[in-house]
C-alpha cells in the first residue's frame, strides 16, 4: 500500500490541473512497473485514476480528498490534516528537511514527442530530479498556477520537497525523480481541453468507508 500511496503522491504533483475542463493522460513508471494515469479536471475538482486499481478524487476548494481502492471496494475520506498523516505513513513526511532549491536550466534541448523541451535539474536533501519543459505548450501559465493552488489547498507535504509548477517556464512533459529512495518517471501522453462530466467526481454508493490509520 505504501508504494501505491507514494505513486499517487508523485503523480498528483505531476498533474497539471486548470480552471477549465481538461483530460490528461500520463505514463508513470515506479519500481519497474508501468501504469497509465488518467486525470480529469473540472474547475477545482480533479479525479486521478491509476490503472484500474486506485483512484483519487480531490476538491481543491474544500481541501478534501477521497481515495478509492477498487479491488476492495473501500474508500478513505481525507481532509488536509489527515492527508498529511497519510503521506507521513507512506514515507512522505518532510520532517526537518529544508525546502527544495529552485530548478536550474541546463541549456540542453531534447525533443519529447512533438514538444521541443529544455532540460531542468533540481535537488534537495531527500532527492533529485530532471524535468523536460515545453515552453511552447499552450496555456501552461494557467495550468501551472492552478497546480500550485491545489497543492497548497491539499496541504500535501511531498510538495515542499519539490519545485513549484510555477518555477518552470513551461509544461513538464517528462520527469525523472529520485525521492526518498524511490525512482519514478512520468511522461505526458496527451493533454486536451475538453468537457468533463460532473458525474465522474461522484462517489460510488457500494463502497464501504475505511477509517484513516490512527483514527
Amino acid at each position: 500500500m505504501k508504494k501505491s500511496l507514494f505513486l499517487l503522491a508523485v503523480s498528483f504533483l505531476a498533474l497539471q490541473p486548470s480552471f477549465a475542463d481538461w483530460v490528461v493522460i500520463q505514463k508513470t513508471t515506479a519500481d519497474g512497473k508501468v501504469e497509465e494515469v488518467s486525470i480529469k479536471v473540472k474547475g477545482d475538482k480533479t479525479r486521478m485514476d491509476i490503472g484500474g486499481q486506485m483512484s483519487m478524487i480531490a476538491d481543491g476548494a474544500a481541501a478534501s480528498t477521497v481515495m478509492l481502492m477498487h479491488a476492495q471496494k473501500v474508500m478513505m475520506k481525507m481532509d488536509a490534516d489527515s492527508m498529511k498523516g497519510l503521506m507521513a505513513l507512506a514515507g512522505g513526511a518532510t520532517g526537518d528537511a529544508e525546502p527544495a532549491a529552485k530548478p536550474v536550466a541546463t541549456g540542453q534541448m531534447e525533443k519529447v514527442g512533438v514538444y521541443d523541451c529544455e532540460i531542468y535539474t533540481w535537488s534537495s536533501q531527500v532527492g533529485s530530479g530532471k524535468f523536460w519543459i515545453a515552453k511552447s505548450f499552450p496555456g501552461f501559465e494557467e495550468l501551472n498556477a492552478s497546480q500550485d493552488k491545489m497543492m497548497k489547498a491539499m496541504g500535501n507535504p511531498v510538495s515542499a520537497l519539490m519545485p513549484k509548477a510555477t518555477d518552470f517556464p513551461g509544461m513538464t512533459v517528462k520527469s525523472e525523480m529520485q525521492l526518498m529512495g524511490k525512482s519514478t518517471m512520468s511522461e505526458l501522453v496527451s493533454a486536451k481541453e475538453e468537457a468533463v462530466d460532473e458525474a465522474v467526481f461522484a462517489l460510488p454508493t457500494d463502497y464501504q468507508e475505511m477509517k484513516m490509520p490512527g483514527k
